[in-house]
């Protein structure tokens, strides 16, 4: 006999349990079921994003900063501040225990892991979700879900990373000032770049991050890895964990004609990557608080938002420009750095920019690059330096 719920919450990812522990926090009463393929949650990534000093993200956050830092490989470093931000970590595994932690606390909100969602059917009075443990009969749901493989290929770009957190013998790290993107440079494979989070001076998140036309998977960016702790002494560092994924910047959202009547889309596949950045975490937040508030006035839930036209257009313009140009990413990245003051920059990738903001952004980049990306459609070719 099939289960029934209010709710049916599919992937328990960032958007999904975001969305589920603000509902339990909120005290919804109705039952609520999150379909997660997962068996058990790893300390497996990490989120980053600005956000105001004293915030309660600020307060819940793992680590949080003041001062970040950009750099050519054969340059100077440049810093920034903006005053009454802080650059916040929030490491997986705290998400994780926290959403579980609230709702553990409401017996209405189950969490179904390690099952598997086959298909989903409308119906006359809501629909029907097969999964590998059973049929659900929900009034409602949502898709967290990361877009399936045949979706990624429609990205303008991929921001493919990998990182190992380590802990090192003796104080080597600057642990008030992250290293956003240090190293910038560009070779046979596209722009690449450093990232540091200095949790401690002796503890860090090492990343490399690579921006291209196609997907770069962990093994390959190992190498890129063991560069960078040779060129900065870090060679015998004790690696606590790694974590590594890829980012499809500028995925269109899914057609229409192509979804289940009546689901909404939140997460990635809805929409919830900035396409200029890959930033994600606060634009989740927002959307969990906005559909958690229409449930709980018995309204049907809200999918992401779709993207206010001029930050569309100039997120596929500045994609255009990396994506055609490599070549000139390390010096965009660094104009910006150098001539857009801390809280405009902060504005502009915490989708909170004035128009004073953009135009502060427009009038750092390099003129040719974007207005030959005017002049073209949308590259299609593989990325090449």
């Amino acid at each position: 006999m099939a289960e029934r719920a209010e709710l049916v919450i599919l992937g328990g990812g960032l958007a999904g349990l975001s969305l589920a522990s603000r509902l339990a926090t909120s005290g919804y009463g109705k039952r609520v079921v999150i379909v997660e393929p997962r068996p058990h949650y790893h300390d497996d990534r990490s989120w980053s994003f600005w956000t105001p000093r004293g915030s309660p993200l600020a307060a819940s956050a793992t680590r949080t900063w003041d001062r970040w830092s950009f750099s050519r490989l054969d340059g100077a470093v440049v810093s920034q501040r903006a005053n009454g931000w802080c650059y916040a970590y929030a490491r997986s595994l705290d998400v994780y225990q926290t959403a579980l932690r609230a709702m553990a606390a409401r017996p209405n909100i189950t969490l179904w892991q390690g099952t598997q969602a086959s298909e989903v059917e409308a119906r006359a009075d809501g629909f029907a979700v097969q999964t590998n443990a059973g049929l659900l009969h929900a009034r409602h749901v949502v898709d967290t879900r990361p877009p399936p493989p045949g979706r990624w290929s429609a990205s303008t770009l991929f921001q493919s990373f990998a990182g190992r957190e380590v802990r090192l013998p003796r104080p080597g790290f600057d642990d008030g000032q992250v290293e956003l993107m240090t190293d910038m440079r560009c070779d046979s494979r596209g722009f690449v770049f450093s990232y540091v989070l200095p949790l401690s001076s002796t503890r860090a998140l090492v990343e490399v991050t690579r921006f291209s036309t196609q997907p770069i998977g962990a093994p390959e960016l190992s190498p890129d890895l063991d560069a960078l702790a040779h060129a900065r002494g870090w060679t015998g560092a004790e690696v606590l964990r790694s974590e590594a994924a890829v980012l499809p910047m500028g995925l269109p959202t899914l057609p229409g004609a192509d979804r289940v009547r009546g689901v909404v889309s939140a997460g990635i596949g809805g929409g919830a990557l900035r396409a200029a950045s890959g930033y994600g975490f606060l634009r989740i937040q927002s959307w969990a608080q906005r559909c958690t508030e229409s449930l709980l006035k018995d309204q049907p839930p809200q999918g992401h938002p779709a993207e206010p036209l001029l930050r569309r257009w100039m997120d596929g313009l500045f994609l255009q420009v990396l994506a055609r140009d490599p070549r000139r990413s390390p010096e965009v990245f660094m104009r910006l750095a150098t001539s857009v003051p801390g809280p405009a920059f902060v504005r502009f990738l915490s989708d909170q920019a004035r128009w004073s903001d953009y135009a502060r952004v427009v009038a750092a980049l390099p003129p040719a690059p974007f207005l030959r990306a005017l002049q073209a459609g949308r590259p299609h070719s593989r990325l090449t330096a």
